[in-house]
This record gives structure tokens, sequence and C-alpha cells, in this order.
């Protein structure tokens, strides 16, 4: 555990801080990439990409709120200490629902390709989920439940997962970095769900709503092996809060893909996945050409 890789003075460069920006960074450049080769001007992405950093900061700060409210009233002043950003307190549900309500509605204001950019955008959320819970994992945070199993990981005993009279679980004993397993299934959904998109894409928001459905079960499925504190039990237990929003969310996912196949296939607009890959090829190619004819006449103006 590295929270704070290090300091000079008063400024600390934080793990998990750090990790976010590399995945909102990495996130961005592979969106706008992928815009280039659809012929949709990266501007765009770029813009997107500061209201989903917004947006979700304020959801994930939001949702934490919420769920977590024992532990600001606590404070004495609740609301001031919600805006304590810097004291910690994010919840990934939060960040991502509000991510894509604020894209939807960014979009349809800018009068936007809704459904080709959400498609576009689907991979790097993934691929931020992997950089960002590397960042979980040196913060400390987000940690699992005890195991004897060889996945167990053993934090410093100063680690929150071992703040006893909170999670009851003491010191040295092992639990399940579901941090780095998230992270894992971030980078496998990434190229998952670019390699499905060239193989079997038949209509704008394919990609998008196969994203949200499979986040929505990975978070489904990891949810039995992460701590879960008291305010976070549903149904007697049986689920986590977590879990009922992961529901909701792959239910919205099918949703979007039962309705967008019926909606194009209905208009006879089905996209051919070969025809598209094609085209972006031939688009990527022509765009290489006229990069090298710019470069040359540049180095011509000079001589």
């Amino acid at each position: 555990m590295f929270p704070d890789l290090f300091s000079c003075g008063e400024l600390t460069l934080r793990a998990y801080g750090l990790m976010l920006a590399i995945s909102f960074l990495a996130g961005m450049l592979a969106a706008s990439w992928r815009a280039d080769r659809r012929g949709i001007e990266p501007k765009h992405v770029f813009d997107l990409s500061l209201v989903i950093l917004v947006t979700s900061i304020i959801g994930a700060r939001l949702f934490h709120f919420f769920f977590h409210y024992s532990s600001y009233a606590i404070t004495g002043e609740p609301f001031l200490q919600l805006l304590r950003i810097w004291d910690g307190g994010l919840m990934l549900f939060g960040g991502f629902v509000f991510a894509l309500v604020g894209s939807i509605i960014y979009l349809k204001i800018k009068k936007l390709p809704l459904w080709e950019l959400t498609d576009i955008l689907s991979p790097s959320v993934m691929l931020g989920l992997g950089f960002t819970r590397i960042g979980c994992f040196l913060n400390g945070c987000c940690y699992g439940k005890p195991t004897d199993s060889w996945l167990g990981v053993v934090y410093p005993n100063n680690a929150p997962v071992y703040f006893s009279l909170r999670t009851h679980i003491h010191a040295g004993t092992p639990v399940y970095p579901t941090q780095l397993m998230e992270s894992i299934a971030g980078f496998a959904f990434f190229g998952l769900l670019i390699l499905v998109e060239r193989k079997w894409k038949r209509f704008h928001g394919f990609t998008f709503g196969l994203m949200v459905t499979l986040f929505g079960l990975w978070r489904l499925f990891i949810e039995e092996f992460r701590f879960r504190e008291d305010d976070m039990h549903a149904f007697w237990g049986l689920l986590s809060k977590n879990q009922i929003i992961s529901i909701v969310i792959v239910l919205a996912g099918i949703a979007i893909l039962v309705w967008r196949w019926l909606y194009v296939k209905k208009k006879g607009q089905l996209l051919d996945p070969k025809a598209e890959l094609a085209t972006i090829h031939e688009r990527a190619a022509k765009q290489k050409t006229i990069d090298a004819k710019k470069k040359a006449a540049r180095k011509k103006g000079k001589k």
C-alpha cells in the first residue's frame, strides 16, 4: 500500500490521484483516436471528456455521501464535509451513473451523434476502470473480504481494512484483492469490447449497451468478494446496495441492446461489421496520406 508516492514541501503526489489522471488521459486519447478513424472530430471527444470528468467526480461524491451519510453526520456538519472532497470518499457507481447521464445530456444539447459517440467512448470507460482500480489498491481502499485462499493479500497494519472497530478484521488477516481483480477485468473488457465490436456490431449503440451490461454483471459478481460495511447491506444481508444498483444497470444495458436492435432493424439500417471495418481502414489510410502530404509540404516550405 502506497497512498502517497512522494512529497515535496506541502505538496503530496497521491497514488489514487495519479492513477485517476492516467485513466482519464488514456481513455481520452483512446477515444479520440477511435473517433478520428470514424470521421468524427477528436475535438468533440475532448469536450465530452471534460463533461465526464466533472460529472463523474460530482456523482461519485454524492453517492458516497448518501450511502455513507452516517460517517458524514458524525462530524456535526455533514454538508460541509461533503464539500471537503480532498478528505476522500468517492463511489464508483455514482461516477459511472452521473457520467452516463451527463454525457447523454451534453450530446443531445450539442446535437452530436449520440449512439456513435457513446460507442466510441465505451471501451475507454473500461480502460479507465483498469487504471483507477490500481490506484484503489495502492490507496488501500475498496478492499475485499477475509480469505484463506492463495489470492489473499496482507496490508500494512495501519491500513483502513484493519480498522477493527469498523471492519472487525484484525491486522495481518489476508483479504481478497478486489481492486486488482477489477483492474484486470477493466483491461480485459477494454479489449473484449473492441474485438466484439469489430465482429458483431450491427447497430450504433451496440458497444455502449454491451459495456453497460458487462459492467453491471461484473459488479454484481465482484461484490460477493468485497467487504461490506454495515450500512451497505440490503434485503437482510442477502445483497448489498451496490448489487441492487448493479441489477438495475444490467437491465438498462440489456434494454438498450434490445431496443436499439429492434429500432434499427425496423428501419432497415442494420450495419455490416465487415463493411464498417473496411470503411474505417479506408478512411484511416486516406487520412494518413493527407498527413504525409502536409508533412512533406511543411518540409518543402522550410527549405
